[in-house]
Order: C-alpha cells, then sequence, then structure tokens
C-alpha cells in the first residue's frame, strides 16, 4: 500500500491502525485530566485576585472541548508522522506534535491565565478577546509549524524527505501560514475591524507562500541530484531568501521578517 495507489490520508488512518497508541492517548488523558485540576487549584488563588471566575472556567470548558476534539482528529494522520519504533525512527515526533499543539491552552490554564482580572479601564469582554487572541494566535503557530512539517516529509516533490520541504521549509512556511490564519482569526474576535492585525496577517501569508513556492523549487533537485547535494542547498536556502529581500525591493515586497505579537497581558 502506498499514499499514491490509495492516497495520502486514508494510507496514514491504516498505517495510524497498525500502531500502539497507548502513549499518545496517554497525552491526550492526561491533558483533559490536568486541565479541570488546574482550574480547580487556580480558582482559590484567582478569588484572592479578584479576577472572574465565572468567565475562566467558561475559557477552561471551552479549552477542555478543544482537546477532545483535537483527540480523534490527531489519531486519523497519525500515519503521516514516522513510527517509534521504526526505521529513521523521529524519537516520538507525533507525540511531540501532541504536546505543541495542545501546549499553549494547558499552559493557560495551569498559569492561571483564565481567571482575567479586570482593571481600572478595563472591561471584562475586551480582556477575554485579548487572551482568546493570543491563544488562537500561538495555537495557529504551532499547529501551522506541526502542518508544514508532515506535509513536507510526506508529499513527493519529488521525493519524500526532499530537505527543503522538510527541514527546515515545511516548518518556516507552515509557521507562517499559521500566523496568518490566528491573525486572522483574533481580528475577528475584536468587535470593530482591525486593519493593523489584517494587515499583518497579509504578510505573514505573502512571506509563507513565498517560502513555500523556495522549497517547491529547490526540492526539484533531488530530480537528478544525490540527497545530500539537495540537503546542502535546500536548508539554507528559505533563509536566503530573507538576506535577498532585504536587498531587493521586489522580493521585499513578498518576503518580509516578522514577529508574532500578542496584546499585552494576554498570558499573565
Amino acid at each position: 500500500m502506498t499514499p499514491e495507489a490509495v492516497g495520502l490520508f486514508e494510507w496514514a488512518r491504516t498505517k495510524a491502525e497498525e500502531r500502539d497508541r497507548a502513549g499518545e492517548a496517554l497525552l491526550f488523558t492526561w491533558a483533559l485530566i490536568a486541565l479541570p485540576v488546574a482550574g480547580l487549584l487556580q480558582t482559590p488563588v484567582a478569588r484572592l485576585r479578584g479576577a472572574r471566575i465565572g468567565a475562566g472556567w467558561a475559557l477552561l470548558a471551552g479549552y477542555w472541548l478543544f482537546v477532545l476534539l483535537l483527540a480523534p482528529v490527531a489519531w486519523q494522520v497519525e500515519g503521516l508522522f514516522p513510527a517509534t519504533d521504526g526505521p529513521g525512527r523521529s524519537g516520538g515526533l507525533f507525540g511531540a506534535a501532541i504536546g505543541v499543539v495542545i501546549g499553549t491552552v494547558v499552559y493557560a490554564v495551569v498559569s492561571g491565565s483564565v481567571f482575567r482580572e479586570v482593571g481600572a479601564g478595563q472591561t471584562l469582554s475586551a480582556q477575554v478577546r485579548d487572551h482568546l487572541a493570543a491563544v488562537v494566535v500561538l495555537t495557529a503557530v504551532c499547529t501551522g509549524a506541526v502542518v508544514g512539517l508532515v506535509l513536507g516529509r510526506n508529499l513527493p516533490f519529488p521525493s519524500t524527505d526532499a530537505p527543503a520541504m522538510f527541514l527546515p521549509g515545511g516548518i518556516l512556511w507552515g509557521l507562517h501560514a499559521g500566523a496568518a490564519v490566528g491573525l486572522l482569526t483574533a481580528a475577528r474576535l475584536q468587535p470593530y475591524p482591525d486593519q493593523r492585525l489584517a494587515a499583518t496577517a497579509a504578510d505573514f501569508a505573502r512571506t509563507g507562500t513565498a517560502l513555500l513556492v523556495c522549497c517547491l523549487c529547490v526540492s526539484q533537485l533531488g530530480w537528478f541530484l544525490p540527497g545530500w547535494v539537495v540537503a546542502v542547498v535546500g536548508v539554507p536556502a528559505p533563509f536566503l531568501l530573507f538576506v535577498v529581500a532585504g536587498r531587493s525591493e521586489w522580493v521585499g515586497r513578498w518576503v518580509r521578517f516578522r514577529t508574532v505579537e500578542l496584546p499585552k497581558g494576554a498570558l499573565a
């Protein structure tokens, strides 16, 4: 059975059924237990701080539901990740990916930042929106990096494990794509259109697209050059694109180095 014969995701589902899922199931079980337990432990502290308990538990319930719904989705694509006990094992890449994707929501609850303090001149709705925007952006960035990494490893351009498509290219263009989606969603959470967030999301989208095109072009060297040559060229290529963007006005329109900015105090 090959991805080309049955389709990538059907192949992934079949491969996932052949694995022992105990370790990954433990991660989800731990998260689903840790979230309400952390909420219970943080509630007295939040009460002493004068934070809003009801709003915090509403956020916690949403994060718990997110982790619960993510579990069946993750198991459907588990076969796209290398098996831990197979050739070229990754040391638990699938488990690490799960931890990265749910890490932000777990941190938001364990740190107590779901329980918002409303200061002078602030409103509860604004505090909750800022908190949600930060969680959405960080979760989208992490998810995008994982998706880019996995697609770069499994899609043949022209062969699997092409360095430019997998590392670091897959992570870079996926991270930028995730940031674009996260920032657009964060903009929607605001009570009025946020043009600054929309413009930043557009920059991330353009840069992510340029990085993906760069990776696709460089990976074509794999048709006629050995893998080590593709690695030598492909690994630095996405980073060199930023250097070229600083010297070329035309490339600079598409590629721009930006950092992900979060609302101040959103996770404090």
